[in-house]
């Protein structure tokens, strides 16, 4: 595309040079024929000069009109290259989409055809091992055997680095529908060969049908997109149809991960504050920060829908950042200078950030007393923990940071994980809590966690307290903290500011 747009402007830069050329020639032809027959009459002088411009001109358009077909098939040629895909002659993303839009023109409901968006499994893996010429090779032995599928050129393209699209025909029954898939996958999973070796691929492919799925171009591309997403979302090697209850969902997570990066420059996500208490004296001792995200047009998204999202896209950087430097800010200006501010830590962060550093730099920003900050990891977090995230972790615990394991008893749970760092706090997850009263296993692992953290020298915090009940069994099991809905909700502290004298008793006697 550079090549034929560089030789483009070079074909229109010898046209203009050409045309200077002509009006230089005809003024030197002009003052030649006047010094040379200068002693002519002036009629047989114009006669001469007339001649002398006719000849020179009728030159210059030739070579004009020659340069100008050059001009005319080098614009063709890039057209063509526009239209096809340069490495595998397949159409391209935008022709296919015009493609697909002309070919519903013509149809109706009699006339049903099946479209499929195919991505190469593990691609950047076969590049890395093959090398990117030997991986060309096989892209275009794959978009051939498309080629063969399709009916017409027209309906195979290449709409992206390992993507393809496909059109194919079928007579609107189940039967001939997998037919169709069948011979698909019998064409593109036969073995593919370069410099001699062979190589196997698996494909992941989207599914959308007309009419059934879909009867406009932009629709029937989406849900096969869609459906594209999910197979390559459930492990790859895997066909998905168009679902319209699954993909809508898809659909959703896609349009929010989209979104996202904007909310996060327009101020969209805000923290949300809950009170922790002490079972002992009944006194606040400090708030979880929460993040939330107020979408212009949905309202308030709770973080289990967005950070699984923000975890997927690399917004989980940012917004980690954003939440450790809010509450410590929100919690500087707080008046009572014992309450503490826990915020979580996404392992992301973790792996990714010098987080020591980090938290440094917006403690003394914000002038918030290190011993005031309270960093919450999760247990996923040491799965594969290593030298650098422990000495990062003991680094802060050094400042004065409290360090708690979050949502323990959950997922991965391990006696190994509390030694295998000193934790200040453990918070028992709030699926243990809810089902305290009725559940006696629930009890005995609560019972257990505590006894093992007073051994280790570790506070207990208990998450998801919602009733009077569940209070008064962890308060005599010998709970440390206490946090939930019965003492109080995530609030706003620009639009309800923090009382320094708050306490359970009153928290309690304001819910009944």
């Amino acid at each position: 595309m550079i090549g034929f747009l560089a030789k483009y402007d070079r074909l229109f830069s010898k046209e203009i040079i050409a045309l200077a050329v002509l009006l230089l020639a005809n003024f030197i032809c002009a003052v030649i024929v006047s010094l040379l027959f200068k002693d002519q009459d002036a009629e047989t002088k114009s006669m001469i000069q007339l001649a002398s411009i006719a000849i020179i001109s009728m030159l210059s358009c030739i070579v004009l009109l020659q340069m100008n077909n050059s001009r005319v098939a080098a614009v063709q040629a890039m057209g063509t290259l526009v239209q096809r895909d340069k490495l595998t002659n397949l159409a391209s993303r935008e022709v296919f989409q015009k493609n697909l839009a002309k070919h519903l023109s013509k149809c109706d409901e009699n006339d049903p055809f099946i479209l499929l968006m195919v991505d190469l499994d593990r691609f950047k893996e076969l590049n890395a091992f093959l090398g990117y010429n030997a991986a060309d090779l096989i892209l275009q032995q794959f978009a051939e055997r498309l080629s063969q599928l399709a009916e017409t050129e027209e309906f195979a393209a290449r709409i992206g680095g390992d993507e393809f699209a496909l059109i194919i025909p079928y007579d609107g029954t189940k039967a001939s529908l997998q037919a169709r898939i069948r011979d698909l996958f019998e064409t593109i999973y036969k073995t593919y060969m370069c410099n001699k070796q062979s190589v196997e691929l698996t494909v992941s492919t989207g599914v959308t049908l007309f009419p059934d799925d879909g009867r406009d171009p932009e629709g029937l591309s989406q849900n096969a997109y869609f459906a594209l997403q999910r197979a390559k979302k459930e492990g790859h090697n895997r066909l998905c149809c168009y679902d319209e209850v699954a993909d809508p969902k898809m659909m959703d997570y896609h349009f929010l991960s989209q979104d996202m990066d904007r909310a996060l420059q327009d101020g969209e996500f805000l923290l949300y504050y809950q009170p922790q208490f002490s079972f002992e004296t009944g006194e606040q001792t400090g708030f979880e920060a929460l993040i939330r995200w107020n979408h212009r047009d949905r309202g308030i998204i709770p973080p289990s829908v967005f950070i699984p999202i923000a975890e997927q896209n690399g917004l989980i950087l940012p917004l980690s950042e954003f939440v450790l430097r809010s509450a410590c800010e929100t919690a500087s200006k707080w008046g009572n200078s014992r309450l503490k501010v826990a915020v979580n830590l996404s392992p992301i962060q973790m792996r990714q950030c010098q987080i020591a550093d980090q938290v440094a730099e917006i403690l003394l920003e914000t002038n918030l007393e290190p011993r005031r900050l309270e960093l919450e990891v999760t247990e996923s977090l040491f799965i594969d923990i290593n030298d650098s995230i422990s000495s990062d972790l003991a680094h802060l615990q050094r400042q004065g940071i409290s360090i708690a394991l979050d949502d323990f008893g959950t997922g991965y749970s391990s006696l190994a994980y509390l030694t295998s760092f000193p934790f200040d706090k453990i918070k028992i997850d709030r699926s243990f809590v809810e089902h305290l009263a009725t559940d006696d296993s629930s009890m005995a692992i609560i019972s257990a966690v505590i006894g093992m953290g007073k051994s280790l020298n570790m506070r207990i915090t208990a998450e998801g307290i919602e009733d009077q009940q569940c209070y008064d069994i962890l308060r005599l099991a010998g709970c440390d903290e206490a946090q939930g809905y019965l003492l109080g909700k995530p609030r706003d502290l620009d639009v309800e500011p923090v009382e320094a004298s708050e306490k359970i008793e009153r928290r309690i006697s304001a819910v009944a």
